[in-house]
């Protein structure tokens, strides 16, 4: 049974999962500007695991510009009447800057797997996809799941104190930077309406 993940990804950061006694999950989030800590009682997870894709739009804008400046330098007969130099060098800085933004684009692309909270759907753990192997991630993702759902039938909540818990994980993970103010206001207004079902 493994109680630990490890997962680093070039530009993205670092993230660290860790069981503590079996009941809560640790999370350490590093990038280079920020440091995240919170734990979640595992009870509060939903144990389906949803796919995340994240797409850079400003990086792909800039690489489509690139191609573009690039062709207009390389194909365009009015350029011609400029120096040679000025036009290898205008050809040489754009074909340079399309493969930075390329290169921007598919470090910043990616495609994450989140764990949510049981009732207000709110995404409380991200992994970054088979890091650090699948076997690896996979084994730590069972855990997760078989825990959770284990210690969620065990304790046989009803919905109040599912309610309860649930907001109670959900704000401390807002107070230590996991989640954002609206996600929480989200979160607490869809487990207002649900006790009252």
């Amino acid at each position: 049974m493994k109680l630990e993940l490890k997962q680093k990804k070039l530009f993205a950061g670092e993230r660290q999962f860790r069981f503590k006694d079996k009941t809560t999950l640790n999370i350490i989030s590093k990038t280079l500007k920020t440091h995240k800590e919170y734990l979640i009682d595992i009870v509060a997870i939903d144990p389906k695991l949803k796919s995340h894709f994240i797409f850079a739009k400003k990086p792909l804008v800039s690489f489509i510009v690139f191609v573009n400046i690039s062709l207009i330098f390389y194909l365009t007969p009015v350029l011609n009447s400029f120096p040679i130099a000025y036009k290898n060098w205008g050809t040489a800085a754009a074909i340079i800057l399309t493969l930075i933004s390329l290169i921007i684009f598919m470090v910043y692309t990616r495609h994450d797997k989140v764990l949510v909270s049981r009732h207000s759907k709110v995404p409380l753990v991200r992994f970054y996809n088979g890091l650090p192997n699948k076997k690896a991630f996979k084994e730590f993702i069972k855990v997760v799941q078989t825990e959770g759902q284990r210690r969620f039938e065990h304790l046989k909540l009803n919905l109040q104190q599912q309610r309860a818990g649930e907001l109670k994980t959900i704000r401390r993970v807002l107070e230590q930077g996991g989640i954002t103010a609206k996600q929480y206001d989200h979160a607490k207004n869809k487990l207002l309406n649900l006790s009252d079902k």
